[in-house]
């Protein structure tokens, strides 16, 4: 059984300088908990990024809730004043029905996977 107070969240980041990208890949839920224990990475990521594009991976993304999208949004506007740019690849249908409902498909570019992303920047 889970601890209910331990994030189920992890992240890995992949910097691709020669594609211009750097690629957080989720795995677990973005909830509170979840938000919590990676908050000050992506804080530190967004802030020193050095590629054009800042892609969020979803394919191992279980679960996403307002925290989490509203954090998503915090990210998009901080880096929109750094001239770089946000996208989301990957996300399951769950996922994406929500940031659909919520309309962050209108401010961020929504792939179905990295090559659908690597192809639409080239």
């Amino acid at each position: 059984m889970q601890n209910p107070n331990v994030s189920n969240l992890l992240i890995k980041v992949d910097v691709n300088k020669s594609g211009g990208y750097t690629s957080v890949n989720f795995d677990g839920d973005l909830d509170k908990l979840g938000l919590e224990s990676i908050r000050q990475q992506i804080d530190e990521l967004a802030e020193k990024l050095e590629t054009k594009y800042l892609v969020y991976d979803f394919t191992d993304l279980n679960f996403i809730n307002s925290e989490g999208i509203g954090y998503l949004i915090t990210v998009y506007y901080r880096l929109v004043k750094r001239e770089k740019v946000l996208a989301i690849v990957s996300a399951s249908a769950h996922v994406k029905d929500v940031l659909q409902v919520i309309g962050i498909n209108e401010m961020v570019q929504v792939y179905d996977d990295m090559k659908a992303f690597s192809e639409a920047i080239k």
